[in-house]
């Protein structure tokens, strides 16, 4: 099964946080509460969802 990864930091923040899922699907709800809580990020644009969509990344074993 393929696992897939976001690291914040790929998507340009300077922080540490890393999630981990079996879909983008997965990812995505994890990625918006991140974003509100930790960088104030509490409607998220278009530009922005690019960014965290092409971030998450296919986990290599």
């Amino acid at each position: 099964m393929t696992r897939y990864i976001f690291r914040c930091a790929d998507a340009g923040y300077q922080c540490s946080y890393e999630v981990e899922g079996n879909s983008h699907e997965e990812i995505i709800p994890k990625i918006r509460i991140h974003a509100r809580y930790a960088h104030n990020l509490f409607e998220i644009n278009d530009d922005q969802m690019k960014k965290f969509q092409e971030a998450i990344k296919e986990k290599k074993s």
